[in-house]
């Protein structure tokens, strides 16, 4: 299969899957390497197509009905991150992200799309494993998270967990 043929299958399977797909899977279904599937999704972003990289992998934005949004600014260590994800999640969060303000890059952000616990565990064994830096641990732990819930009164939840927990930040 040539080129536009192979990013045109790659979009078919991010179209059909109804969660992230990683590259590795999709090198497998496309029989090239992983760094083709990068530079092909690189291409298909740079020609418009709605493509985030989530902790799980690759996936298409579909155009959904949304719910109400919030930005939590919290801080805390890295010890703190499992108990922080979950008392989202458990409210009824999806943490849409992690946003870090750095000395010299300005403002970085990670796609996180964390909706349950079992997604969370996925992502902590990732960062485990990849030896990679939580963005939190950057600015002395303090970062925001854009969440997304169904309603107001789940965003109220959320809050009270976060700062029953500790790690709201408060000037």
């Amino acid at each position: 299969m040539d080129s536009a043929e192979r990013r045109k299958c790659i979009l078919d399977i991010l179209s059909l899957a109804k969660t992230a797909i990683t590259g590795a899977e999709l090198s497998k279904q496309c029989d090239v390497s992983r760094q083709i599937v990068v530079g092909d999704v690189a291409i298909l972003r740079a020609q418009g197509t709605p493509i985030i990289s989530t902790p799980r992998g690759y996936q298409l934005v579909h155009n959904q009905i949304e719910g109400v949004k919030k930005v939590f600014v919290c801080c805390h260590g890295n010890n703190e991150v499992r108990k922080e994800l979950e008392a989202i999640v458990d409210n009824g969060g999806l943490v849409q992200n992690v946003v870090v303000e750095h000395d010299v890059y300005g403002y970085l952000e990670g796609t996180l799309k964390l909706r349950s616990r079992r997604d969370i565990a996925q992502y902590i064994k990732r960062m485990k494993e990849s030896k990679a830096e939580l963005l939190c641990s950057i600015n002395g732990g303090i970062h925001t998270h854009l969440v997304e819930a169904a309603t107001s009164e789940e965003l109220i939840a959320i809050e009270e967990a976060l700062d029953g927990i500790g790690v709201l930040y408060k000037e």
